[in-house]
C-alpha cells in the first residue's frame, strides 16, 4: 500500500477548494484529484505493508489540540498547481510531531521541508492565463488521517482512509 498521513479541508473551505479546481478544469487540462481527496500531506510514507505501525503513531497525537488552518492563494511546483496555506504554527506542529512518531515506528521518511499545500491539479497545461485564485477561507482542523492511495484510473489515484485520528 502506499500510505500518508493527511489533514482534510471541510466545509466552506472544501466548496472555495472545489470552486478553484473547477476553474483549473475549465482552462486546461490536467490530471485532477476527485474532490472528495483533496487532503494537504503531513507526511509521505509511500510503498509500506506496516499500516499496523503507522496507526499506532499517528495514535500517539490523539488530543493533540484542534486548530484553525486557512488555505489562501495559488502556487505551483513545475506543473502541478496547488492551494497555499497561511502561516500556522500549529499545523507546523502537528507535521513535525507525526514524522517524528512515524520515524520512531522505523519508517524512513523524505527529508525535504515541509510546504503546506493541497494539490489541485497535476501535468497542468492551461488554454489560457485568465487568472484562478484562492481566497482565504479557514477551517478547524479536527483530525489526522492515515490514507492510502489506490488506482482508480491512469495518473488519477483515489484515497481511502484507513485510520483517522481525532485531534
Amino acid at each position: 500500500m502506499r500510505l500518508f498521513a493527511a489533514v482534510r479541508p471541510a466545509g466552506l473551505s472544501r466548496e472555495v477548494l472545489e470552486q478553484a479546481l473547477g476553474a483549473l478544469r475549465r482552462q486546461g487540462r490536467g490530471s485532477f484529484p476527485h474532490p472528495s481527496d483533496l487532503h494537504l500531506t503531513l507526511a509521505f510514507l509511500g510503498e509500506t505493508e506496516r499500516a499496523d505501525a503507522a496507526r499506532a503513531a499517528l495514535e500517539t497525537l490523539a488530543h493533540s489540540g484542534r486548530f484553525s488552518l486557512t488555505a489562501e492563494g495559488l502556487g505551483r511546483f513545475g506543473d502541478t498547481w496547488w492551494a497555499g496555506t497561511a502561516p500556522c504554527p500549529e499545523l507546523e506542529a502537528l507535521a513535525a510531531a507525526a514524522r517524528r512518531a512515524l520515524e520512531a515506528e522505523g519508517f524512513s521518511l523524505e527529508k525535504k521541508p515541509f510546504v503546506p499545500h493541497i494539490t489541485l491539479v497535476r501535468h497542468y497545461r492551461p488554454r489560457n492565463t485568465a487568472a484562478v485564485t484562492v481566497p482565504p477561507v479557514t477551517w478547524e482542523v479536527g483530525k489526522i488521517e492515515l490514507l492510502a492511495s489506490c488506482p482508480a484510473s491512469p495518473g488519477n489515484p483515489r484515497y481511502t482512509c484507513i485510520h483517522s485520528v481525532r485531534l
